[in-house]
């Protein structure tokens, strides 16, 4: 091996520091066998080369082709070129691109991030303070302001991603320093050496506090209203187009006599007494069409026992945000006590029409 090589020279300075091939791929993260060609004469690119330069604190020109390339650089007159009209595109084409991006990395409040597994390095783009409310230069900058359960729960997440080499992601809290909590997406994947090991991992957070506002307000929305559904006095239904139950409560299962389960493999038309069906569909058709809001009538529901209910029967059109017709809202009450009393005294009053007729005559 002569003096004049990159191997050489990089065994001398490793001796120079009393340095191991071990601790030199460890600081670049990658293997030890990997430096152990180098100094065996093995080619090195470009970016391990640069990388090597700055741990070992020399020159990388130097470093790579010696002394006569080093001072063939320095003493080379640098040389201006031109602007040409193609470089002018591209360098303004370039400089859009940025100032857009940058644009849009602000105003969606993204901040991105890199962590060195190496060195235990961060750094984060210079929008980090506004949207986190805090700076952050280093990990020890970043987990004091997040509860202990996001704390415990992202280093776990953190671990599993760096072992298996995974994409991870995770919506996490931050306490500002006005004491306002804002909620931050995150997602962040691994980069690995030419050994496949992982030495960084890149990500991207944004503030999500909108979000999941919304969410949690649209989920306590829900749960009053499916309280309000199921402890309605009234029976209660969602009803597909097809006629299909969607939903049901348990007012309307005690007054069919049918499990919820059993319901939702049914329609209503399934129930609904032959001599109403006609009425029943003209309504229907009219209120899909447009022509009505709402209808009401009264109608014969066939129980699971084979006998028949007496229902006033209330219903409304659900539309999706284009107007589209989505499922029918019904409220069902029962009539059939009334339903026969009045037909008793239809019946009593015919009757005694009739006796009045026969003494007449």
């Amino acid at each position: 091996m002569t003096e004049n090589t990159f191997a050489f020279r990089l065994k001398e300075l490793l001796e120079h520091h009393k340095l191991t091939l071990q601790a030199v791929g460890t600081a670049l993260g990658i293997s030890r066998t990997a430096v152990h060609k180098w100094t065996r004469g093995g080619e090195i690119d470009y970016d391990n080369l640069r990388k090597l330069a700055d741990f070992l604190k020399v020159n990388w020109i130097w470093l790579r082709y010696g002394e006569e390339a080093l001072r063939a650089v320095q003493d080379a007159e640098v040389v201006e070129l031109p602007m040409t009209d193609v470089r002018r595109r591209y360098t303004a084409e370039i400089m859009e691109s940025e100032a857009r991006m940058k644009l849009a990395q602000e105003n969606a409040r993204i901040v991105t991030w890199e962590w060195n597994l190496i060195t235990d390095e961060v750094t984060y783009s210079p929008n980090v303070e506004e949207v986190y409310g805090w700076p952050v230069n280093r990990n020890e900058d970043f987990w004091p302001h997040l509860p202990p359960e996001d704390v415990e729960a992202m280093k776990v997440m953190y671990e599993n991603t760096i072992a298996t080499g995974s994409s991870s992601e995770y919506d996490f809290r931050i306490l500002r320093p006005d004491g306002e909590m804002r909620w931050i997406s995150s997602r962040a994947s691994i980069v690995k050496d030419s050994a496949g090991r992982s030495v960084k991992m890149v990500g991207i957070s944004m503030d999500n506090t909108a979000r999941m506002i919304a969410e949690e307000e649209l989920r306590h929305s829900e749960e009053r209203f499916r309280a309000i559904f199921e402890l309605a006095f009234g029976a209660m239904a969602y009803i597909g187009l097809d006629g299909t139950w969607l939903r049901v409560n348990d007012s309307l299962c005690e007054l069919l006599g049918y499990s919820a389960e059993e319901l939702y493999g049914m329609t209503f038309l399934n129930l609904t007494h032959p001599d109403d069906i006609d009425e029943n569909m003209q309504y229907l058709m009219r209120l899909l069409a447009g022509e009505i809001d709402r209808y009401v009538v009264e109608k014969r529901f066939r129980r699971k026992d084979g006998s028949h209910v007496w229902v006033h029967a209330k219903t409304t059109l659900q539309r999706r945000q284009d107007g589209r017709p989505d499922h029918l809202i019904s409220v069902f009450e029962d009539i059939s006590a009334s339903r026969a009393e009045r037909e008793r005294l239809q019946a009593r009053i015919a009757e005694l029409e009739a006796r009045l007729a026969a003494n007449v005559s």
